[in-house]
């Protein structure tokens, strides 16, 4: 499709809608039509895929991973082996052998456990009789591996490898033989791989806000003429205070990452399995599958077929998938079109900004009032004539393969008269609006290196303004994300989070240039008002109390020994640094921000304790020990 093209076609019409004030609130029955038409006369609606399983592809895909099996690296061979397992029917012999040689790769990898878990797997759906024994010989090594001492489970595999070797031919029968005699002699197996699990360090979830729940009572939403919607503390906050703990409203996994990571929760996933109608994405577990299923999945799966097939490299699929989560989790909430129409409608009778977001009297971040109402950039008419034909194309393909207008339509020309079909269309591009405009990238550390491996939409988050110089930071684990103080908080002040690049990292022009080319403002923080760039450290031990700074030595004499450790994190061996140990670093760096707490500008202290606090929470999520 030639989207440049037919998107030029319709800045007119967008423009002439921008001109009558409808932009952009809503289109007008219209404008839907005209967009439709331009599809359908220029011929750019696509034939509708449905089938998604294959067999072929699968048997394709589980050569391509035995053939690189002692060659790649180890999150090659799992992306491969995993995309294997997606695309298999449910139950075949092919579903039963992906994961079977997934395991193989898993233990060579010194991952036991989900090596285990696969073998299991394969075992419940049928692995070929001729292949069992080298499955229980495989799962010996990992027991074994695992835990030296564990000889009754150990010696079942064994007795199991030799009883079924006995339905292989000869030289087959030999390699069983030496693997198991193998098992006997070895002393050591390869290091066993460890994760660093972010809910370690999770705190517990707040509930003393009587009116923004899983959040502290030391917050709360103000609306003003010049930061608009704004959460501020009601009461001094200490740094290392939780704030709230939630969940992403919603998510979606970029392309890269849909047979990495879990469709579910976002996690990193080794030991996958896969949805058992289409071969898009894949979870951690069955139960994380079941619960995809309840919440979204099911109306979304057959649609996302067809949608990747058509959209697989356009500029806004990620953006277009999260527009089309946000309108199953909308119909899963109200139950209906109608239903949702009439919340919709109700919502924008509000006058009151805050009370928009609230369900009921709370504000409840799992509720689609909380993400309706958030603060929208206007696109340009180039872009808003992209989205919309991107919108209605997607409005065909779902309209197609579900039954959320009441039945399935084929007929284009039929789709573009029903009156849900267009509020439909007119709610999937505000989410767009939305999504583009308060979307943050899911990021994720793999030895290292910081992955943006999706979109996710933070309701609550998102209300909070830009500063150079945040005040707060997040924990996350899978879709669950905790904020917490990274330095004192007044009663009264805002709670910032950085929309860009900090002052550490960019000098004032630079930064305020980014803001306002991406967010239409110019900075007026504290870091951008007085001229904070990244070489700006003043001292400011010689400024405290002498009491305070005999109590502040001490801590920094402590936390010296943090920084070279804290410096180097990524590089860690797992037997050198514990949890304990890192809770323990945590709370120490943030003793030190509250006994530098008057300070409100960036001295070297205070700078390395926030960098160091930063660095910790970078390389415990989701990386590998």
């Amino acid at each position: 499709m030639d989207w440049d093209n037919l998107s030029y076609q319709l800045i007119p019409i967008v423009n002439e809608v921008i001109s009558a004030t409808i932009f952009p609130e809503t289109h007008d029955e219209g404008f839907f039509k005209k967009v439709m038409k331009s599809l359908i006369r220029n011929d750019t609606l696509p034939s509708i895929k449905r089938e998604s399983k294959n067999e072929e592809t699968a048997r394709e895909k589980l050569e391509e991973g035995n053939k690189i099996l002692s060659s790649a690296s180890l999150e090659k061979l799992i992306e491969i082996y995993s995309e294997a397992i997606a695309y298999a029917l449910p139950g075949s012999e092919l579903l039963a052998c992906g994961f079977a040689n997934r395991s193989a790769a898993l233990t060579n990898g010194g991952m036991y456990e989900d090596s285990l878990k696969d073998i299991e797997r394969a075992f419940e759906i049928g692995y070929p009789d001729n292949l069992k024994a080298i499955l229980y010989a495989r799962k010996a090594k990992n027991l074994l591996a695992l835990n030296p001492k564990m000889r009754s489970e150990v010696d079942d595999a064994i007795t199991q490898a030799k009883i079924w070797a006995e339905k292989m031919d000869d030289d087959k029968k030999k390699r069983v033989k030496n693997s198991l005699d193998q098992l006997e002699t070895k002393k050591s197996y390869k290091k066993l791989v460890k994760f660093w699990e972010s809910s370690e360090f999770f705190p517990q979830t707040p509930g003393d806000n009587p009116k923004i729940l899983r959040a502290s009572g030391s917050i709360g939403i103000e609306n003003s003429a010049i930061f608009g919607r704004h959460i501020v503390a009601t009461k001094d906050i200490k740094a290392g205070e939780t704030l709230w703990v939630h969940r992403y409203y919603a998510f979606i996994l970029n392309s890269e990452y849909r047979y990495r990571c879990c469709w579910n929760c976002s996690r990193y996933t080794w030991s996958s399995v896969p949805c058992n109608q289409c071969s898009n994405v894949v979870y951690c577990n069955e139960e994380c599958r079941d619960t995809a299923w309840q919440n979204h999945h099911d109306i979304e799966c057959p649609a996302i077929t067809a949608i990747l097939a058509h959209f697989r490299f356009h500029e806004y699929l990620d953006s277009c998938l999260l527009s089309v989560r946000l309108l199953v989790k909308a119909l899963k909430e109200f139950g209906t079109v109608n239903a949702l129409c009439e919340k919709v409608n109700e919502i924008d009778l509000i006058e009151d900004s805050i009370l928009k977001l609230f369900t009921g009297d709370v504000y409840d971040d799992t509720k689609y009032a909380s993400v309706y109402s958030l603060f929208r950039l206007k696109s340009n008419p180039k872009e808003t004539a992209d989205i919309e034909l991107a919108i209605a194309t997607i409005l065909f393909l779902l309209s197609g393969t579900t039954e959320i207008l009441g039945k399935k339509f084929d007929d284009p020309t039929e789709l573009m008269n029903n009156q849900w079909a267009i509020f439909i269309g007119n709610l999937m591009f505000k989410h767009m609006d939305i999504i583009i405009t308060n979307s943050i990238k899911i990021s994720m550390n793999r030895q290292g290196n910081v992955l943006k491996c999706g979109l996710f939409l933070p309701a609550l988050l998102s209300l909070c303004s830009h500063s150079c110089d945040h005040n707060m930071y997040s924990l996350s684990t899978g879709d669950i994300s905790t904020e917490i103080a990274v330095q004192p908080i007044n009663k009264g002040e805002q709670i910032f989070i950085t929309y860009g690049r900090n002052y550490r990292e960019a000098a004032v022009l630079e930064r305020r240039q980014s803001i306002q080319m991406d967010f239409k403002f110019l900075c007026h923080c504290p870091a951008c008002a007085n001229g904070w760039g990244p070489y700006y450290q003043p001292p400011c031990v010689e400024q405290l109390r002498e009491k305070t700074k005999h109590e502040f030595n001490m801590i920094l004499k402590k936390c010296s020994t943090h920084f070279p450790i804290i410096n180097r994190i990524a590089d860690y061996p797992a037997e050198d640094i514990s949890s304990g140990k890192v809770i323990e670093m945590i709370a120490d760096l943030s003793a030190m921000l509250n006994l530098l707490g008057g300070n409100r500008y960036p001295c070297q202290e205070m700078v390395a304790a926030k960098v160091g606090l930063f660095n910790l929470i970078t390389y415990i999520r989701g990386y590998i020990k």
